[in-house]
């Protein structure tokens, strides 16, 4: 086989250089993964040894660039060693707070009053302690971790590009790489959305008192031997999860305009990046003021953004720009849009119920949001019929509505968990409490009641499946829309 170029169509390329878009997707899709790995394992325990999490990091690493190499037709050692440069560079991001060192203390301050008791005149000094963090900085060994990271990384690639060249008899699949990087952007925010309902479930949203710094550090330089406790630990890696997701975005729009693209995809990747700064802005007040009503809209957006950013991976793949489905199949998409796009305003709806209750703790809002689960659960799964009644008629042809039929099945298992999940939230949630516990303030973490792990976990997941079930609705409504407008043969 004559060796080709990495993408053989260089009119669609998704840069001018097509090796930089190959290794762009592929280190920034490892280092999410790493990321994403590295932060259950401390979870677990933040007591685990650096080596032991950054080890178990590379080897995940390791396999998704094995996986995504099989994709690339030639200079696979080239494309390995640049995504792992690439990748390392960014994966500052994560690796920062391995880095650098600072140490906490109690700085006492004292104060003198007097009083006077049975006719004698007596004086007396309060002692009291908050505590400061002195100032720090890059350790040597937080240096050699952060170079060994990005030199591990290159290693992997130029070795995986190596095992991949060997086995030349591999099928390779035609890869859109500019839509694909759509998706790790999009991906990146399932953590962060991930992140926030447990801020929220376990009443971590002022744990940090500083708005865009933490406990006045760079945020991704902040110790992690300083995040012992838990809820300062949720707080900085959710700010740290939002730090990657907007440089993500930033460069999601750099790769729409670094080469000829369609109009909407544009246009889209600058709306998810206004979306992505509100929403950081939005964040940084909701700290500033401590204010539960910007919480709840922090909280709403977060899942619009999420939606948008699917809805652009749709947009940017080629096969939206090649589907050419049957007549049938574009008058069924007419019926399936409308009622698509009723379900999305449900499930909207129910979302701004669902972030009253978690944020305002508004009994109205919940009793709205249990009775109107039972019309969205019916709106959502007749929906997802439809897109799979369009997916069926042009089964087996590559370039018909086939597209959108995966969407109406994962819609129905999506829908059917939330409403069990909704249930179970529910049931742990409303115990005959008097409502949620006022969230502890930084200077209260010591004495704040402790973390309610199963209430935790079962809220967030809740969170998080609504987070899918709205973005893949978004996603069918998206492909119906394009269906729809299809010129009939």
């Amino acid at each position: 086989m004559a060796p080709q170029s990495v993408m053989p169509d260089s009119a669609s390329s998704p840069l001018a250089n097509p090796i930089l878009g190959v290794s762009t997707t592929i280190g920034v899709a490892g280092v999410l993964l790493m990321g994403v790995v590295s932060w259950v394992m401390l979870l677990v325990n933040r007591d685990l040894p650096v080596g032991v999490i950054i080890g178990v990091s590379l080897v995940v690493y390791a396999g998704l660039v094995f996986l995504f190499l099989r994709n690339v037709e030639s200079r696979q050692s080239c494309v390995g060693a640049a995504a792992g440069l690439i990748g390392g560079a960014v994966s500052v991001i994560f690796t920062g707070s391995m880095m650098t060192e600072r140490v906490k203390v109690l700085e006492s301050t004292q104060s003198h009053s007097s009083m006077e008791l049975l006719g004698v005149q007596l004086d007396r000094t309060v002692v009291s302690g908050t505590v400061v963090y002195e100032p720090g900085g890059f350790t040597g060994g937080g240096i050699a971790l952060g170079v060994g990271v990005i030199v591990g990384m290159i290693v992997i690639g130029w070795l995986a590009g190596k095992v991949r060249a060997s086995n030349v008899r591999s099928v390779v699949k035609e890869i859109d790489w500019r839509a694909r990087f759509a998706w790790v952007v999009a991906l990146s925010y399932l953590p962060l959305i991930a992140v926030g309902g447990l801020v929220t479930s376990t009443e971590s949203g002022l744990a940090v008192p500083d708005s865009v710094t933490t406990y006045g550090s760079v945020g991704i330089l902040f110790p992690l031997s300083l995040m012992e406790e838990a809820r300062i630990y949720l707080e900085h890696s959710h700010r740290i999860f939002g730090t990657f997701a907007g440089l993500v975005t930033i460069v999601l729009v750099v790769r729409m305009f670094g080469a000829p693209s369609r109009l909407l995809p544009r246009v889209m990747s600058v709306v998810l990046l206004v979306g992505v700064v509100v929403q950081g802005v939005m964040g940084a007040l909701r700290v500033s003021e401590q204010s539960q009503f910007l919480a709840s809209l922090h909280g709403v957006l977060a899942q619009l953004v999420f939606a948008l950013a699917i809805a652009t991976g749709v947009v940017c793949s080629r096969r939206w720009e090649r589907v050419h489905p049957s007549n049938e199949a574009i008058d069924a998409s007419k019926s399936a849009s409308t009622m698509l796009l009723i379900a999305t305003v449900g499930l909207f709806i129910q979302l701004v119920f669902g972030a009253m209750t978690r944020h305002l703790d508004s009994g109205h809002a919940l009793m709205s949001h249990i009775g109107f689960s039972f019309l969205v659960l019916i709106l959502v799964i007749v929906a997802g019929a439809k897109c799979i009644r369009v997916g069926k008629i042009d089964r087996g042809s590559a370039d018909g509505s086939g597209a959108i039929r995966p969407y109406g099945a994962v819609v129905h298992g999506l829908v059917v968990l939330q409403f069990t999940l909704g249930w179970g939230a529910l049931a742990m949630t409303r115990t005959g409490d008097t409502g949620h516990p006022v969230l502890p303030t930084s200077t209260e973490l010591a004495t704040a009641h402790g973390i309610r792990v199963g209430e935790a976990m079962m809220t967030t997941s809740h969170h998080v499946i609504g987070a899918l079930l709205l973005a893949t609705v978004v996603g069918g409504l998206v492909w119906s829309f394009r269906i729809a407008s299809r010129p009939k043969v």
